[in-house]
């Protein structure tokens, strides 16, 4: 089956929101600083929940990564490489660029008074020079979300916040294929699964340890059964089953998470089962929304490059913000011309994220592809699991 631009879409709308929402807290909206806090109470508080983004990513790597496992057969190594090489090239050199702009980090989010939770980033700065050797050492391991704030303080979201998530995802693509596997065995193995993964997310948060984000994968594992039990319903559809066990099942897991992030996910999964044609095309109206929603070469380009955007965009602004601080010190800082600054950096932010992907995304993906073809040619794999 072939992969489906409504997702591809879905990441773009997403990793989106994600920036607005952090450019927002970059500008103290909802603080009382300056005109931001004119715009109306409710689409502030919408456009500043981008964490509802993130858990629609959580959801959608699920059923991404589902689908791919279901759609090829290979050997856990391949599958495992094309992963690495997929997510960590380009995370490396954001990484590399947020270490090289950690002083105009700090200019951006410590000492202009605009941003919000200042307490805690300034916090969070003293944490990443007092134990940057080890924080590196872990970043670089791609599991640095694994350990508990209440063991090292700010594990996941120093140096660079947002790979928290990226740590996460790794996480999840190490066990996928036997989780995938295990939920394709029968009804009552999904449900232990899901009942399982319940219990553990309910007794880490009453354990003692405390994770600042969700970035150990038994907080998260429940997000990405959702969609894993989406693309297995779907895959029942398709063989003419019926896929309501699984559908009712993910229901019940997203009643327990956000209220955006599940109302996201049902629309754009509705939206993806009409891409297939498993619902009916319906009126004019439906199309012409779906085709601005997902099934147009703006909203296609912006979900390739959706990964770049979302790893690159803090220390894009650090660099934008940071040097106009120096400039004209805490005390000269604007919350108009902050925004302006970064108003005009959200285009520069759209090309920087194409060249990523261009050119740090894609040439790694395809020596992934090169290499599990030669050896391939060289010698048939002995065993194989379903993978990418």
């Amino acid at each position: 089956m072939k992969s489906f631009a409504t997702i591809e879409s879905l990441r773009g709308w997403m990793a989106w929101w994600v920036v607005v929402t952090h450019a927002l807290q970059l500008l103290g909206a909802g603080a009382g600083h300056g005109p931001i806090d004119l715009l109306p109470r409710p689409l502030l508080n919408l456009a500043m929940s981008g964490d509802a983004g993130v858990m629609v990513f959580i959801i959608v790597s699920g059923f991404v990564i589902t689908h791919l496992l279901i759609s090829r057969r290979e050997s856990y190594p391949d599958y495992l490489l094309r992963r690495f090489l997929r997510i960590a090239p380009v995370y490396f050199v954001c990484l590399l660029i947020a270490v090289l702009v950690m002083d105009l980090a700090r200019l951006a989010y410590a000492e202009s008074p605009l941003p919000l939770h200042q307490s805690m980033r300034i916090d969070r700065f003293a944490a990443e020079e007092a134990h940057f050797t080890t924080h590196l050492l872990l970043h670089l391991s791609l599991l640095h979300s694994v350990l508990p704030d209440s063991w090292l303080p700010y594990a996941g979201s120093a140096l660079l916040a947002p790979a928290w998530s990226l740590s996460l995802e790794w996480q999840f693509y190490l066990i996928a294929p036997v989780l995938i596997a295990a939920a394709m065995r029968s009804r009552w193995t999904v449900l232990a699964l899901a009942a399982g993964l319940v219990v553990a997310k309910a007794g880490l948060h009453l354990s003692v340890l405390h994770w600042r984000y969700e970035g150990f994968f038994f907080l998260a594992g429940d997000l990405f059964l959702i969609g894993i039990l989406c693309r297995l319903a779907l895959e029942r559809i398709r063989a003419g089953q019926s896929g309501m066990g699984h559908l009712l099942l993910a229901a019940v897991l997203m009643a327990q998470t956000d209220l955006k992030a599940a109302l996201i996910w049902a629309l754009f999964f509705a939206l993806t089962l009409r891409e297939a044609g498993f619902l009916p095309s319906g009126p004019r109206w439906v199309a012409a929304a779906h085709r601005m929603l997902a099934l147009n070469p703006v909203t296609g380009a912006l979900g390739r490059w959706s990964y770049s955007t979302y790893l690159i965009h803090i220390p894009l602004f650090s660099l934008l913000v940071g040097p106009y601080v120096a400039q004209v010190g805490a005390a000269g800082v604007s919350q108009m011309a902050v925004a302006g600054i970064l108003l005009a950096g959200m285009p520069l932010l759209v090309a920087v994220s194409a060249l990523l992907y261009r050119f740090v995304e894609l040439p790694p993906i395809r020596l992934g592809k090169w290499l599990i073809a030669a050896r391939g040619r060289r010698a048939p794999a002995a065993g194989v699991v379903p993978a990418e």
